[in-house]
């Protein structure tokens, strides 16, 4: 069942995430981030391929809680996995040589990456933390964008929304 399978992504993350709030977004619970991109996916991108969602609602799992691969691994689809560890930042490297490796990594991706990538973007550059100076909000929107428009071939919709996110 697709339904089960998502909702079993969502409980996960949940669960996951527990006690993580955004920094942006007034400070709203980390999964509101999740299931906003996979709404977004769903109606900017038409996606209904559950192990696409699902891996939209656990892109962040592995890089920002104690779950690990072999976790996942023993709870989704090996597709999801392999789609989350496509998406799982090396947060030992320092921020500007992650920020280079993704946009070079998106531009070889594949269109499902791509879409659950803009639609991350997307709900990231709406929720920037108001303690940001205005230099780090104008670096963080030159990378975002970067990023998005390696993306933008994934899907119509979702590039649409990501620049009326921008210029807002």
């Amino acid at each position: 069942m697709p339904h089960s399978s998502i909702l079993k992504a969502l409980s996960f993350a949940s669960v996951a995430h527990t006690g993580q709030r955004r920094k942006g977004d007034q400070n709203s619970p980390y999964i509101n981030h999740l299931i906003e991109v996979a709404y977004l996916l769903e109606k900017f991108a038409n996606e209904d391929d559950p192990l696409v969602l699902q891996a939209a609602i656990l892109h962040d799992v592995l890089e920002d809680t104690p779950s690990t691969e072999k976790i996942l691994r023993n709870n989704f689809d090996p597709q999801v996995v392999s789609y989350v560890l496509e998406l799982t930042d090396d947060k030992s490297l320092p921020l500007k040589e992650r920020r280079a490796k993704q946009i070079e990594h998106v531009s070889q991706a594949s269109m499902a990456i791509k879409r659950i990538k803009l639609a991350d973007h997307c709900s990231n550059i709406a929720s920037i933390p108001p303690a940001w100076d205005r230099q780090r909000v104008v670096d963080y929107l030159s990378w975002s964008s970067a990023v998005a428009e390696q993306c933008y071939g994934a899907s119509n919709g979702l590039a649409d929304e990501y620049i009326i996110r921008l210029a807002e």
